[in-house]
């Protein structure tokens, strides 16, 4: 039996492991805005996308308390006079068409303002960005005693 270690680049333990999942100094200061910025993003988000749940959700609960209200007039209608009946589920449909053309465009609504959030957000973070770069680049070189060649 050998009492050779293998001579691989696997980290010995989770320490190491740890070690090589750190980004570099450098790295996490300068991108922390940008970080930031996504992680804002994903909050402002998920509110928007909870504000149009709750609408939705709101639009469906009135699309079933309807159609319950046309179903009711339908079979409480006159059986030789069906135009009441006719006209309750009319109605119902075309308010069910109202409710998804109202889903549709408060969802467009909804990604719309996502978008241009992440979008003015990510331009700002980008600049922050920039700037703390230069500013750790000045600041490297002025610490560099290098004569020039």
């Amino acid at each position: 039996m050998s009492n050779k270690k293998p001579s691989t680049s696997y980290p010995t333990n989770l320490v190491d492991v740890f070690k090589q999942m750190q980004p570099p100094s450098l790295g996490s200061s300068a991108f922390s805005a940008q970080i930031e910025q996504f992680w804002d993003a994903q909050e402002k988000m998920l509110e928007e996308t909870e504000v149009f749940a709750k609408h939705w959700f709101e639009r469906r609960h009135e699309a079933v308390r309807s159609a319950l209200q046309a179903a009711r007039t339908a079979s409480s209608a006159n059986p030789s006079d069906p135009s009441k009946a006719l006209q309750s589920m009319a109605d119902w449909q075309r308010n069910s068409a109202e409710r998804l053309v109202a889903d549709a465009q408060e969802w467009f609504e909804t990604v719309t303002r996502c978008a241009a959030y992440v979008a003015e957000t990510e331009a700002e973070a980008v600049e922050k960005t920039v700037d703390d770069v230069t500013t750790a680049a000045k600041k490297v070189g002025k610490s560099s005693k290098s004569e020039p060649v």
